[in-house]
Formats: C-alpha cells, sequence, structure tokens
C-alpha cells in the first residue's frame, strides 16, 4: 500500500514542479493582458485575451461551462478588479457583443489559459462579461475636518443587451444599496426624468418590463431595499424609503434617451448614398426596416446620419413575397428605438429620397473625352483638309470647262463642246480612274444610228456647198473636214 502511494506523491511533486517553473496563465495575474471590447466603456463587452502576441475571443464553452447556462459573475471578481471596475454582473455569451476573432477553448480552473486551443473546427459563442461602472469621483481640493458619508447615487443595471443608460435602478444610500420597487402607481414621468437627469442619461423615454432586462433564470443581483415614497420628488433623499430586503416584488427598471449604442441605418439600392430603401443593423447583420405608422421624424434622422440634406420623401414599397423579413421599431424616432422587433411575414420596406448635397454633374472624366474629342477633330481637319479642298476645287474647274457655244450667226446652227478631245486627254492624264468613265460627248449613244458628231457633219456639208469662214467659231472646219 505504501509503495502504491509513493509514486502517486512523486507525481504531485512534479507537478507543483512544473506548476512553478512554467508559471500559471490565470487572467487575475498582473502580467496577463485581458480586456473587454466591443462597448464603450471598459467594463463590460467580450473577452478578449493576448496569448503568443495576438489577441483573441474565449469560447463560452472553455473551462468546461454549457453556453446555454448563465455563470456566477463572482468568478469573475478578480478580472473586474483588475480592470478597476465595480463587482460582476454577468459572465456568459451577449448575443450583443458577438464578434469572434482568432477564437480559443481553453481548459482546466476557469480563468486559467495555461492549456488553450484554437477553436476553428468547431467555433462556439464569445464569452462576455459585464462589471458594473467604477465612480467617477474627483479629490478634493482641501481635506475637509470631518469625514462626511457619500451622497446618495442611483445606478443602473444593464440587461442582457448591455445597453447604457437602461435597466434596473438601483439606489445606494451610504454604505447600503439595493433596487428599487414600484406600485403601478408610483412609475410616473418626472420620477423617470428625475432618474434620467441624475445619471446624466438625457431625457426619460419609457419604463420597461422587468422580463426584458434580466435573462430567464438569473437571479436579483441585489434584492429589493427601497421603496417609492414621492413621485414629484425633486432630490433623491425623498424619493425613495427603506423596506426590509426581499426577493419578490416589482423591480423598477427605464430607459432614457441617452442610451448605447444607437440603432444604425443606411440607404442601399437607390444608386447612391442619399436615396434607397432603409435598412438597420441589430448585432453584426443589416436588416430591412419594415414600415409603421409614424411621422416623417425617423427619416429625417435617416438622412441626418447618412450626412445628406434635408429630407425630401419617402414612399411605401409592396412587401412582394409572404416570407419578406424585416425589422419593426415602435417608436417614433430610430434614436428612441432601444429594442427592434422581428417581422417574420409580409414586411414592407420604405424608399426614403434626401437631398444630395453633391448632386452628380460633369466630372472630370466627361470633360476630359469631351476636350480629347475636339483635339482629334482639329488634327483630323489639319490633316485631311487640304486634300479634300484640292478635290473640291479640281472637280469644280472641271465642270466649268464643260463649256457649249453655240451660233453666233443667223445662219448658223451648229453648236458643239470647245476643245472636248483635249480635255479628255489632259484628265486621262492626271487622272487614271477617270479614263474609265464614258463621257455622252465622247462616244456615240449605244443601239442609234445618229452620229456622235452632228454639228461636224453639218459643218462638212456646209463647207462642201459654200464655204464659210465665218470668225465667231474658234474650230478649223477644214482641219475637221480633213479627219
Amino acid at each position: 500500500m505504501e509503495s502504491q502511494q509513493l509514486p502517486l506523491a512523486a507525481l504531485c511533486l512534479l507537478g507543483v514542479l512544473v506548476t512553478s517553473c512554467l508559471g500559471s496563465s490565470n487572467w487575475g495575474d498582473p502580467g496577463m493582458q485581458v480586456e473587454l471590447r466591443g462597448s464603450n466603456t471598459r467594463c463590460q463587452g467580450q473577452v478578449m485575451v493576448s496569448l503568443d502576441g495576438a489577441w483573441h475571443t474565449v469560447d463560452s464553452r472553455s473551462w468546461g461551462q454549457s453556453p446555454d447556462f448563465r455563470q456566477d459573475p463572482r468568478q469573475a471578481t478578480l478580472l473586474c478588479q483588475k480592470l478597476k471596475c465595480g463587482a460582476p454582473l454577468a459572465l456568459t455569451h451577449i448575443p450583443y457583443f458577438s464578434s469572434p476573432q482568432n477564437q480559443i477553448t481553453c481548459q482546466g480552473q476557469l480563468g486559467s489559459f495555461s492549456s488553450c486551443n484554437n477553436s476553428k473546427a468547431n467555433p462556439g459563442d464569445p464569452l462576455s462579461l459585464i462589471c458594473l461602472e467604477p465612480l467617477e469621483t474627483t479629490p478634493p481640493t482641501t481635506r475637509p475636518p470631518t469625514t462626511t458619508p457619500a451622497p446618495p447615487r442611483l445606478q443602473l443595471v444593464p440587461g442582457p443587451k448591455g445597453l447604457r443608460c437602461a435597466g434596473v435602478v438601483e439606489f445606494y444610500r451610504g454604505s447600503l444599496g439595493g433596487i428599487v420597487g414600484y406600485e403601478d402607481q408610483d412609475r410616473t414621468e418626472d420620477l423617470g426624468n428625475r432618474i434620467c437627469e441624475d445619471l446624466q442619461c438625457g431625457s426619460f423615454l419609457r419604463y420597461l418590463p422587468e422580463a426584458t432586462t434580466q435573462a430567464p433564470g438569473d437571479p436579483r443581483p441585489l434584492p429589493i431595499r427601497w421603496k417609492i415614497q414621492n413621485s414629484s420628488c425633486t432630490s433623491l433623499e425623498h424619493c425613495f424609503r427603506k423596506v426590509q430586503p426581499r426577493r419578490d416584488g416589482h423591480a423598477l427598471a427605464l430607459v432614457c434617451s441617452g442610451f448605447q449604442p444607437k440603432v444604425q441605418s443606411r440607404l442601399v439600392g437607390g444608386g447612391g448614398l442619399c436615396a434607397g430603401s432603409v435598412e438597420v443593423r441589430r448585432g453584426g447583420q443589416w436588416a430591412a426596416l419594415c414600415h409603421s405608422p409614424s411621422g416623417t421624424s425617423r427619416w429625417e434622422e435617416v438622412c441626418q446620419e447618412q450626412q445628406c440634406g434635408p429630407f425630401n420623401s419617402f414612399r411605401v414599397l409592396d412587401a412582394g413575397e409572404k416570407t419578406s423579413r424585416g425589422l419593426l421599431c415602435p417608436q417614433d424616432k430610430l434614436s428612441q428605438c432601444h429594442q427592434l422587433q422581428e417581422k417574420s411575414a409580409y414586411c414592407k420596406r420604405v424608399f426614403v429620397t434626401c437631398q444630395d448635397p453633391n448632386p452628380a454633374g460633369l466630372g472630370a472624366g466627361t470633360v476630359l473625352s469631351i476636350i480629347l474629342a475636339l483635339v482629334l477633330l482639329a488634327v483630323l481637319l489639319v490633316t485631311c483638309g487640304p486634300l479634300v479642298y484640292k478635290k473640291l476645287v479640281k472637280r469644280f474647274r472641271q465642270r466649268k470647262q464643260r463649256q457649249w457655244i453655240g451660233p453666233t450667226g443667223m445662219n448658223q446652227n451648229m453648236s458643239f463642246h470647245r476643245d472636248h478631245a483635249t480635255t479628255v486627254r489632259r484628265s486621262q492624264v492626271e487622272n487614271s480612274a477617270a479614263s474609265n468613265v464614258e463621257n455622252e460627248y465622247s462616244q456615240p449613244p449605244r443601239n442609234s444610228r445618229l452620229s456622235a458628231y452632228p454639228a461636224l457633219e453639218g459643218a462638212l456639208h456646209r463647207v462642201s456647198t459654200q464655204p464659210d469662214n465665218s470668225s465667231d467659231s474658234d474650230y478649223d472646219l477644214h482641219g475637221a473636214q480633213r479627219l
């Protein structure tokens, strides 16, 4: 028996030595780099750890945990303290913080990163953590002579979506803190404005049911210790009264206008940034915004978010197929819509047109094309213009040479083309192509018994009867007779 215990003791001692030599990597260690990313505060987001010079998200199934079961947030107390935040509120997968990056799955004790591997083959949802925001206090310029108790303060515990300026109302007076309970007649708009103003979260929007601010099966972080005493109070001390702590009852929850993050929108399918169908973003995906009866204020916000001009018009498109899906905003403005509702059928898109601050005109490419076309036209005129001009002048001269000389005396009835044969011979020398063209004056008509030179034959006939030495004609008739 003692011989069997010796090897076990040796193995335990060896494990202790290896651990002490290599060191354990835990998120509470000072040298371990761990951050919460995905929000505008360091105290909430998905867990990011730096290993081997790269940042990784942690699978929510790490350390043998179930992704559907919300862990006890007190297990992350060391990490919240290391991040200089308050007590941990939620340690689980939160859909809003869902951006996996080089995700790893770790084994061993919760918060240990000594045995981790890449989870590309079967990636799960990343692990997220929400801690309380630290109290922002400024050190006094002079030390007071006596210590004074901390002033009463309010705090909103964020729900599963991690919205800032939205959640369950907690009230703290001194070292005593707890959730504020209410009755139906206590929830007034004046009280909501007073709470939102004290939290520097803008104006009051609406009260929330507790079911939307707490995941199913999760216990309340603190019991109910306060009740609404005066809904029209002017200071926090007079608003609430202390009651016996209990776990049942209605917890006061609300949302203010300064909640973050806001709904993001865009315009698609309109051929530009300032016209198109409205889409909104939820998590990491875009979806169509379904039409709901509301004013034009939400479309004015869309135009402002796209950095366009004033809102012009909108029109509701047909739903199309029965399976058309989208998201619905029940509030009038998108800036007031803290929760988008799914619509699985007959989602009618909305086409919004905003004024384009940079209307389309002649671009640099168009102007350059026009200038290039003008330059090419000028080059063609310079290159081909003289040749075309010469051809036109030549044709005009040829037509001018075709002149008819008619009879100048009473007894002269002949007319013929002057020096036509010389003109034909000259044109044949200058242009060989013109020699193939038949002239109606150089050849007799086909299928005709008439002579091609009726004037010349008439002249020969008159010369044989009586010679005529008229000087009106430029042609030598005797020479023609010899021919």
